[in-house]
C-alpha cells in the first residue's frame, strides 16, 4: 500500500497529466506490483491531515520492532482532490495491476500554470531528512529533484536530478546522482498505435559513473494488451544488461476479473544462478446495496458498480521465500497485514506487521 505522502504524489501526476507509466524505469511494472511488494514490518500506524488543497501534513510512528517515526509536509501549486480515508477510492491507494491510459490536455493550461510539488519529511530518531521537488515545465517537459541528508553519516547530501520528457509515443529521462556522479540516459519508444489492440514497446538505459569511470547497459522489451482489446489483458517483458550478465523475463495474465497471475525467471549468463518467482493478487469486490422506502415497503437494489474493497496478494520464489499481504479498508481506515517466511526454515516466519492508515 502507498503511504499517504507516495499516493499524494501520484495524484499529483494525474491531476497534471503526466503519464509515469510511460517511462523505461517503468517498463515491467505489471510484474513488480504482483512480485515485488513490501509487506509491513512491526506495527506501523500513519495519520495525515487535509488542511487545504494544497498542504497536507502526515505523521508516522513505527512502535515495533523499535520505536521510530516522521514527521513530512508536502504543497502543491495544484489544488489535490485526496479524499478521507473513509471516502477514497481503495484501488487508487495500493500498488496493483493496472492498466493507465493517459488521458488527453491542452497545451494552453501548462503555458499558464507551472505546475510544481514540495515535499519535506524528518525521520525520528537520527533526524534524516529527505525532500524532493517537482515540476512541471511544460505539456511534455518535467524537472524531479531529490536529496537525502543523514547527519549521523558525516558525508555531504545525496542529490539527484531528472528531466524527463515524453511525447506519449517515446519517453526519455536524463539522471544525475551526486554520491558517485552518476550520469544517466533512458529512453522508451512505444510501436503502433493506441487504439490498437495490443503494442510493443522497446527501451535502453545507459549510465557512466564519472567518479570510478565505469559504465553499464541495460535494454528491455515489452509487449502488452490495451484496454480497446477484446482479449484478456496479458502482457510478457524481457530485460538483459549485457555488462553484469543479468536477464530477466515475465509473464502476467488476467485470469479472471478478480485474479491476476504473474510468473518471472532471473538468470546470470557468467554464474549460471537462476531465480523462479510466481505470484498472483485476487480481488474482492463489493456492490453499493441502496435502500428505499416507498409505501413503508422496503426495497433493497444493487447498483452494477462494483468497487474494490480488498486485494490479497502472495508470491514464492526461489530466492525470497514466501510472502503474503492483505490490503483493506476496516470502517474509516486502510490497513496492510503482511508477513514473510522462509520454508526451508526451522523457524519459517521471517517478519509480520500491520499497518494502518488513517487521514481526514
Amino acid at each position: 500500500m502507498y503511504d499517504f505522502m507516495e499516493y499524494c504524489l501520484k495524484r499529483f501526476y494525474r491531476t497534471s497529466g503526466w503519464n509515469e507509466e510511460n517511462q523505461y524505469s517503468n517498463l515491467c511494472s505489471w510484474s513488480r506490483a504482483i512480485l515485488d511488494f513490501h509487506t509491513p514490518r512491526g506495527l506501523s500506524l500513519v495519520i495525515s491531515k487535509l488542511p487545504t488543497p494544497q498542504f497536507k501534513p502526515s505523521y508516522t510512528l513505527n512502535a515495533l520492532p523499535t520505536l521510530n517515526g516522521s514527521i513530512g509536509y508536502l504543497y502543491t501549486s495544484r489544488p489535490l482532490e485526496i479524499g478521507t480515508s473513509a471516502t477514497v477510492d481503495f484501488q487508487d491507494m495500493i500498488d496493483r495491476f493496472r492498466i493507465v491510459v493517459k488521458q488527453p490536455t491542452t497545451t494552453t493550461d501548462y503555458r499558464v500554470n507551472l505546475d510544481y510539488l514540495l515535499y519535506g519529511r524528518m525521520f525520528f530518531p537520527g533526524a534524516r531528512l529527505e525532500a524532493m521537488y517537482v515540476r512541471r515545465i511544460s505539456e511534455h517537459l518535467q524537472c524531479l529533484i531529490t536529496a537525502v541528508n543523514s547527519p549521523r553519516a558525516y558525508v555531504s547530501p545525496q542529490v539527484a536530478m531528472q528531466l524527463q520528457y515524453d511525447v506519449g509515443k517515446w519517453c526519455s529521462e536524463c539522471s544525475y546522482t551526486s554520491d558517485d556522479g552518476l550520469l544517466g540516459l533512458r529512453a522508451l519508444y512505444n510501436f503502433g498505435q493506441p487504439v490498437s489492440t495490443g503494442q510493443w514497446s522497446i527501451g535502453t538505459e545507459l549510465y557512466y559513473g564519472v567518479l570510478d569511470k565505469s559504465g553499464g547497459l541495460s535494454t528491455g522489451i515489452r509487449y502488452r494488451t490495451l484496454p480497446s482489446s477484446s482479449a484478456p489483458p496479458i502482457s510478457f517483458t524481457y530485460t538483459l544488461n549485457p555488462i553484469v550478465g543479468h536477464m530477466s523475463t515475465s509473464y502476467v495474465a488476467k485470469v479472471t476479473e478478480e485474479l491476476v497471475m504473474c510468473s518471472r525467471f532471473d538468470f546470470s549468463i557468467y554464474s549460471y544462478e537462476s531465480d523462479l518467482a510466481v505470484g498472483f493478487e485476487y480481488r474482492t469486490k463489493n456492490k453499493k446495496i441502496d435502500t428505499r422506502v416507498e409505501d413503508h415497503v422496503v426495497t433493497l437494489t444493487a447498483d452494477r458498480t462494483e468497487k474494490l474493497e480488498g486485494l490479497i496478494k502472495a508470491r514464492w520464489g526461489m530466492a525470497k521465500g514466501l510472502a503474503l499481504m492483505w490490503e483493506g479498508k476496516f470502517k474509516n481506515t486502510l490497513f496492510s497485514l503482511g508477513l514473510t517466511a522462509d520454508l526451508r526454515s526451522t523457524s519459517p516466519i521471517r517478519t509480520i506487521g500491520l499497518e494502518v492508515q488513517y487521514f481526514s
